[in-house]
């Protein structure tokens, strides 16, 4: 399993739960589909940019980070903890602030917080991908029933 085909299946699950709501996914598929979600918004402008596009309450807010544990993922779920409570902290105010216009870039300079998180993310993340595609690759049955 290649990371790409990751992100084609969470583009899938992503069409699913739009139209048929949360319970169109199972746990392992939310917990893919969150992890994308993560990953390309913290790619491209940090863990603030993720709260500032309405995918704060989705990913740090839900069990993703014991999710990702039972994939054998380190890494990760202790950054998602501490981005979950810098976002208890700033979460309302940064979209509140993003909503009425703010610049991904003024942002991340206003909380700045986050910026060591989006680093040590940075330093993890392919290595924490692999070990995601290793985990579908052997538990198939769970990622493609429904997507």
């Amino acid at each position: 399993m290649q990371i790409e085909q990751l992100f084609e299946l969470s583009s899938q699950y992503l069409d699913k739960w739009e139209h048929e709501g949360d319970d169109a996914l199972n746990d392992e598929q939310h917990t893919l589909l969150a992890f994308c979600f993560m990953d390309s918004h913290v790619q491209d402008g940090g863990f603030v940019h993720l709260i500032a596009s309405g995918y704060g309450e989705y990913v740090l807010m839900n069990p993703i980070a014991d999710s990702l544990r039972r994939w054998r993922i380190k890494s990760t779920p202790k950054i998602l903890e501490k981005a979950r409570a810098l976002y208890s902290k700033y979460g309302e105010q940064i979209e509140q602030l993003a909503e009425s216009g703010s610049e991904i870039g003024t942002l991340r300079q206003q909380f700045n917080d986050f910026e060591e998180l989006d680093a040590d993310y940075y330093d993890c993340a392919e290595q924490d991908w692999q070990i995601a595609c290793e985990y579908v690759a052997a538990h198939r049955e769970k990622f493609i029933q429904a997507a």
